[in-house]
């Protein structure tokens, strides 16, 4: 286990405070709500009004707001009565609330909903993307997707468009492709708007490790960038790769494959969820236990809900108590 300090946030009565990776109490159950550390941060309620603490318990951000998001290249959209603005990590209030709705900044804007339109701001608060657009999204790569006229296109940081607004349903670009729908099919277009792979999936997902997972036939399987299905389409249901494996279902039974379409994790669980730290949450009768990538059955299921590893330790529940277990199963902090 690493000697990093991680806090995990546990419920003391109707207060909630945070534990180490050891079980010990290091910021006492104070708060009315509590969430999980973002970096070096945490969203936390007093008295139906959020802020933010540090690692030490001290508020750095003040609890005088009625809604907090977490924070993104610096800053964090938080929202008084229906106005939204930003904070920085110090608790300044560097953009007023001014906006109906404000995003995430990503790539240095973030977008912001005035009336009932879209446009971008930097993070002096200036509006550098005039807003016109009935929906937006984050920047990557220097491309975000928007709406507008009903339909969805492609622009750049100036605003300007780079692939104008005709697909019914758009995404943004992962591994330098996108998924759009023309015509009620789905296939993959470039940056420059050429068509990579033909729109003739009833549904396609995002590209990771070289895969994207597509609709055939009322079944699921995986294609390259070529467009060449490399997994068969036999699944009922997926997910996309993650550590060279992903998740898959035939029927109501669940499992993980690899790259090569090779079974890892068998496909007899009632459910299965993510993978963390070589571990991954599986159901069994209506509770659940973990399994490592070999398909080993390492923490027996009985629990009512499971959470990722994090540095080796993670949250579980038993009817509505949460308590934390390590990698090998044993409680170190129980409700």
């Amino acid at each position: 286990m690493s000697n990093a300090k991680t806090l995990y946030p546990i419920k003391v009565g109707k207060k909630y405070g945070y534990i180490d990776n050891t079980g010990e109490v290091v910021i006492e159950a104070k708060f009315d709500y509590a969430e999980e550390f973002e970096g070096q941060l945490a969203i936390v309620d007093i008295d139906e009004k959020f802020g933010f603490i540090n690692k030490e318990g001290n508020l750095v951000v003040k609890a005088e707001y009625d809604d907090v998001y977490n924070f993104s290249e610096g800053l964090a959209a938080i929202q008084l009565g229906n106005k939204s603005g930003y904070v920085d990590s110090e608790g300044n209030l560097v953009i007023q609330c001014q906006y109906d709705e404000a995003g995430d900044f990503s790539e240095g804007l973030a977008a912001v909903k005035l009336g009932y339109k879209w446009g971008y701001i930097n993070k002096a608060g200036e509006m550098v993307i005039e807003p016109q657009f009935l929906d937006a999204f984050d920047f990557s790569d220097g491309i975000a997707v928007v709406q507008l006229g009903g339909k969805l296109g492609y622009i750049d940081k100036d605003g300007n468009f780079i692939i104008e607004p005709k697909y019914d349903s758009a995404y943004g670009f992962s591994e330098e492709l996108a998924a759009v729908t023309i015509k009620k099919k789905c296939g993959y277009i470039d940056k420059s708007g050429n068509i990579i792979i033909p729109a003739k999936y009833h549904e396609a997902n995002d590209f990771k490790e070289g895969l994207a997972a597509v609709e055939v036939k009322n079944k699921y399987g995986f294609i390259d960038k070529k467009g060449e299905l490399i997994i068969p389409a036999k699944y009922d249901w997926t997910e996309e790769f993650y550590q060279g494996f992903a998740a898959v279902a035939v029927g109501e039974k669940y499992g993980f494959i690899n790259r090569e379409g090779k079974e890892i994790i068998p496909l007899i669980y009632d459910n299965v969820d993510t993978i963390s730290e070589g571990f991954v949450a599986v159901e069994v009768d209506g509770k659940w236990g973990y399994v490592d990538l070999e398909g080993n059955l390492v923490i027996s299921p009985a629990f009512d809900e499971v959470g990722k590893f994090v540095n080796g330790i993670a949250k579980v529940e038993i009817g509505n108590k949460a308590s934390y277990i390590n990698n090998n199963g044993e409680y170190i902090w129980k409700a």
